[in-house]
């Protein structure tokens, strides 16, 4: 088994399988917090409503009591003791009264001087007499003195941490108030009765809190850390205990100094001037969803290392076709075109491979057809270039035949003849040379450039060339006594050659100026320019075909002149530009390189 293929296969299986396992862990974990926080928030609610339950039906107990003919008989008796002085056994009617419930003690009834007159003993007895000084439950509430119907009246005692229920007890016909029992209850035990069902000694799966304003535990599922501040209660509470004593709700989660987490609900409770939090320990949860986690992650990578050695046993089978098609194709690359793909038919690389040996038979054929190509090419270029250069050579020897008969008779004109005959001469046996020798002459290679002057080149070409046509053409030159470049003289010469005879042929439909001008650039290159007055060229000709082969204006040219001339200049390191408008004329401006003036000898 290959180690790379393999471990990329299990990479592009394993890369997605355990994304998903991760997303799936998150997700399950996310959900254990909210199912978690749910079930402490239903928790929170069902502690609520059931001390809300329990508060209204100590006030339901209460109100039947005061209402129960035994309360008033109870008043009414003690009153005859005191207007007769006989003494009446109250006791039967007091075991009479209706039963307050479990939550509610103390029990005390007083008459209507606000005195006490009996008082429910911790045990269920009553006690009664002179001796009766410490009532269980404190006087009422003072509103009990004036209520006309029947109330029950709430009162939070503090720092006993008990609730006070007083209610009055009316005459016969419910106008006037003849006493009052009252009777207490702890909150500690109401908190107790509210929180049963939430946990169990053995499951401490919730914890109950309740605070008083000032930051104590009024109650706790640990009745050992009752009354102690919250802070030394329960360590790392702070955050959820202040915002608790700020009077607000919500969901948070809290971790003990024991390493268990909770997620935690809280909310006021306005009636009692407390707040409760309810706390549901989810460490276990989160540890098996952690399990299951990793196991997903296992399964994962378990599925990925089969899904790869599957996939590379597959790409293997299928691979052999593959391999053979590479091998040939490598081979024709480096350029064995005879060689042709054979594969079996059954072979999956089968119509690849056909189609590389079609594809590979044309190109031997494309390939052959251009070995033509080229050849004729050669041939048609080595062709045109010597009848570019015989075109120029016999329009020099053209002006001067042209002009000997109008000025024959002048003896410096007959000297400037015979000079250009001989240079013409001299070019027709270069040309011949050159045809001699193919090889290095017409294969465009050039001589290494050295240092000339281009004032005596530029002169004698306008004798040969310009001169002739003076008669027809005004000739204007601005050259310096000397311009040294760095250049092949015999090919300046006849890009100089060729560009005068555009200029003078541009002119031919009627007399123009032609314009040679030479000197030095900014940066101290040379440079000549040469400017006719003639017909001009478009925009258009000349970004696209005025350097380019074979592409000419002229009726009887073959386009190859200034292609050379730009090719010279570009083997010399310089530079040829045109300017050109129609209707006014055209300029050729060149500029080459040069030595610096030390190095020259």
């Amino acid at each position: 088994m290959r180690p790379k293929p393999f471990l990329t296969y299990f990479l592009l299986c394993a890369i997605p399988l355990v994304l998903l396992a991760a997303l799936n862990y998150w997700n399950a974990t996310r959900s254990v917090d909210d199912s978690v926080s749910a079930i402490a928030q239903n928790d929170l609610n069902a502690f609520s409503g059931a001390i809300d339950e329990i508060l209204d039906k100590n006030q339901k107990n209460m109100l039947q009591l005061a209402i129960a003919p035994p309360a008033l008989d109870v008043v009414n008796r003690l009153d005859n003791i005191v207007a007769t002085g006989k003494p009446i056994d109250p006791f039967p009617l007091l075991y009479s009264l209706p039963r307050l419930g479990d939550s509610l003690h103390g029990l005390t009834i007083y008459d209507h001087t606000k005195r006490p007159l009996f008082s429910q003993l911790a045990n269920g007895e009553w006690s009664f007499g002179n001796e009766f000084n410490n009532p269980a439950a404190g006087p009422p509430d003072e509103h009990v003195w004036t209520q006309q119907g029947n109330v029950c009246f709430e009162q939070l005692l503090r720092p006993s941490a008990t609730i006070q229920y007083s209610v009055p007890i009316h005459d016969e016909k419910g106008t006037a108030v003849v006493g009052a029992a009252v009777a207490l209850v702890e909150l500690a035990s109401i908190f107790s009765d509210a929180s049963r069902g939430l946990q169990t000694k053995t499951n401490q799966r919730s914890m109950v809190v309740v605070l008083d304003r000032s930051g104590n535990t009024l109650y706790h599922s640990d009745r050992s850390l009752e009354r102690l501040p919250i802070n030394q209660a329960l360590p790392g509470f702070n955050s959820i205990s202040n915002a608790m004593l700020a009077n607000q709700s919500g969901v948070d989660q809290y971790r003990s100094p024991t390493g268990a987490s909770y997620q935690v609900a809280y909310a006021p409770l306005p009636r009692l001037n407390a707040t409760v939090a309810i706390a549901r320990n989810n460490s276990a949860i989160p540890s098996n969803a952690g399990k299951w986690g990793i196991a997903g992650f296992g399964l994962a990578l378990l599925a990925a290392l089969v899904g790869a050695f599957v996939l590379e046993k597959h790409v293997r089978s299928r691979s052999k076709g593959i391999a053979r098609v590479t091998e040939d194709v490598s081979a024709i690359a480096k350029g064995e075109l005879d060689r042709r793909i054979i594969l079996q038919s059954s072979d999956d690389a089968r119509g690849l491979a056909d189609n590389i040996n079609v594809v590979t038979e044309r190109l031997r054929a494309q390939i052959a057809r251009e070995e033509e190509t080229r050849q004729f090419e050669s041939f048609m270029r080595v062709s045109a270039m010597l009848t570019h250069d015989l075109k120029n050579a016999i329009e020099g020897l053209s002006l001067t035949v042209g002009n000997m008969e109008r000025h024959f008779d002048n003896p410096q004109f007959r000297a400037d003849a015979l000079k250009g005959l001989t240079s013409a001469t001299d070019k027709l046996k270069a040309l011949v040379a050159r045809l001699s020798r193919p090889l290095t002459s017409l294969s465009g290679e050039h001589k290494r450039p050295a240092n000339i002057d281009l004032i005596p080149i530029i002169q004698r070409v306008l004798a040969m060339t310009a001169e002739p046509s003076r008669g027809k053409h005004s000739i204007v030159t601005r050259l310096p006594p000397s311009l040294h470049a760095l250049a092949d003289p015999v090919r300046v010469e006849e890009v100089i050659e060729n560009l005068v005879l555009n200029a003078l042929e541009a002119m031919t439909d009627r007399g123009g100026t032609l314009t040679i001008e030479a000197g030095q650039t900014d940066d101290e290159k040379p440079t000549f320019s040469i400017s006719d007055t003639g017909r001009g060229m478009s925009r258009s000709f000349i970004d696209t075909r005025l350097f380019r082969p074979f592409s000419t204006t002229k009726k009887t040219g073959i386009g190859l002149g200034l292609y050379t001339c730009r090719e010279v200049i570009k083997a010399s390191g310089g530079t040829i530009e045109v300017d050109s408008v129609e209707g006014a004329g055209t300029t050729f401006r060149v500029v080459l390189p040069s030595i610096p003036h030390d190095r020259r000898s």
